[in-house]
């Protein structure tokens, strides 16, 4: 297990530094957790420009203030990619040890860490820059083994851990309080259900609705208009959902959690059956990203499908069957890490610049010309490379507002614009990058810096 956890985080801090470096990573969403943990080291509040929202306003998400120290130690944003690799590659511990408990066999236990680190929705949101929900994956994962192996006291600890990562944590907090309530402890589970729904409504109704000014940012994700939209097409138009849930490739994303396991949860699902709420909310959601395993929003679901599959296979009767069982598991995990994830072997490669070429090299020569904090705004790609400022936005905000604040000034010039001293660009803006703007603005600005298709423009005078 300890080589295969090596292997996976050299894998995969190498990969996530090789994206960095080739300019791979973006302001959404590396550039905004940069910058808000760059403010906090520096005891600034957390206004992220790169996004105009509070980083704790945008999510909940307090999990973060232990991190703030490593930008004491090590101030760049390579740091933190390879802290969540190591966090999720830690994940393998809790499966390794229920499993090697449960099934009696250290080779059976193996297995299960390494369906675990092949799974592609781990290592898919592994690459998907840098995300909280890395340290939910690890704090569910001990929750649950706490949970199954009666171990209280860690249990508590994992489970306040895992509602400081984000607000909606309690899609799988409750479930798992109610598992806990019926099959271990009733006080214990009462405790881990009332906190669960708590924190979800102070983190909704305080935290986020008092910086924020709403209770969510992202009220838009439920289909059909809302929570009263949803509730009358579920139960007044039922062929409508069934049809809204058959579209958009939802039905092969949930093809893709099964399979990764071998379906093996569905021999014993109630464990696996935790995840079900946030499995639901990420198939229903309208943002087409939540129901990709592409993307972080399906790395909690991983620990929560193979532990729950390892007391599947608990259940089988003879040594024989679980053998077969797990070879099932593990023949899943590698086909499946073969064809959607990024092991060495897998058939897919990840996207970026070459960090050696030349169009890299152009982009860092230019970059060193800005000078430290001053007012910037920059291409996409290039601001998870300068966000260590007070002022850094994305491209063509602040000139024309485009995902920033809550929306509500979309379009529109912000006062911010009069602020910006330089402008970072490549020298070809394509028609969605907005030329037009730059064109509006140009005569304010000198170019000080231009090489291999990049430039960096000055504002003229005070």
């Amino acid at each position: 297990m300890a080589v295969l956890i090596v292997g996976y985080v050299a894998r995969f801090s190498e990969l996530s530094l090789q994206m960095y470096n080739g300019y791979g990573d973006s302001a959404f969403d590396l550039g905004i957790f940069d910058q808000g943990l760059w403010l906090l080291s520096r005891f600034h509040a957390p206004f992220v420009t790169v996004m105009g929202r509070n980083l704790f306003g945008d999510h909940a998400s307090f999990i973060l203030l232990p991190v703030v120290p490593l930008y004491w130690l090590f101030p760049e944003p390579q740091g933190v990619l390879v802290l969540q690799t190591c966090v999720l590659a830690a994940g393998a511990v809790p499966v390794y040890l229920l499993a090697r408990n449960r099934l009696h066999s250290t080779a059976l236990a193996t297995l299960f860490a390494a369906a675990y680190l092949l799974n592609p929705a781990l290592q898919q949101g592994n690459l998907d820059q840098f995300h909280p929900e890395a340290f939910l994956v690890l704090s569910i994962a001990v929750a649950l083994y706490a949970a199954l192996e009666r171990k209280p006291g860690l249990l508590a600890v994992a489970v306040v851990a895992s509602l400081l990562v984000k607000e909606d944590t309690a899609l799988l907090i409750v479930p798992l309080g109610l598992w806990v309530l019926l099959r271990r402890d009733r006080r214990w589970g009462i405790r881990i259900i009332i906190a669960g729904l708590a924190w979800a409504l102070f983190a909704y109704g305080v935290v986020i609705a008092t910086i924020l000014g709403t209770a969510t940012f992202y009220a838009d994700r439920i289909p059909f208009g809302g929570l009263g939209g949803f509730l009358s097409t579920l139960f007044g138009h039922p062929a409508r959902m069934w049809s809204y849930v058959r579209s958009g490739g939802r039905p092969f994303y949930l093809w893709q959690l099964g399979f990764s396991v071998g379906w093996g949860f569905v021999l014993a699902p109630e464990v696996a059956a935790i995840a079900l709420l946030s499995v639901a909310e990420n198939v229903l959601s309208t943002d087409p990203y939540m129901h990709q395993t592409i993307y972080h929003y399906s790395m909690p679901l991983v620990p929560v499908l193979v532990l729950g599959t390892v007391m599947a296979v608990a259940t089988v009767k003879t040594n024989g069957a679980r053998l077969i069982a797990t070879a099932v598991v593990a023949v899943c995990a590698f086909w499946s890490c073969t064809l959607w994830g990024l092991a060495p072997f897998s058939v897919q490669r990840v996207s970026y610049w070459d960090p050696s070429g030349a169009h890299v090299r152009s982009i860092n020569a230019v970059e060193a010309a800005l000078p430290a904090n001053a007012v910037v705004s920059a291409w996409y790609p290039y601001v998870a490379h300068i966000d260590h400022r007070t002022g850094i936005y994305l491209w063509p905000t602040p000139f024309k507002a485009e995902y920033w604040g809550a929306t509500k000034q979309s379009g529109e010039r912000l006062p911010a614009a009069d602020q910006v001293q330089f402008v970072l660009l490549p020298t070809h803006l394509n028609p969605t990058d907005d030329p037009t703007v730059l064109a509006h603005i140009k005569s304010q600005y000198r170019v000080v810096k231009e090489v291999g298709g990049v430039v960096l423009y000055q504002r003229i005078g005070p």
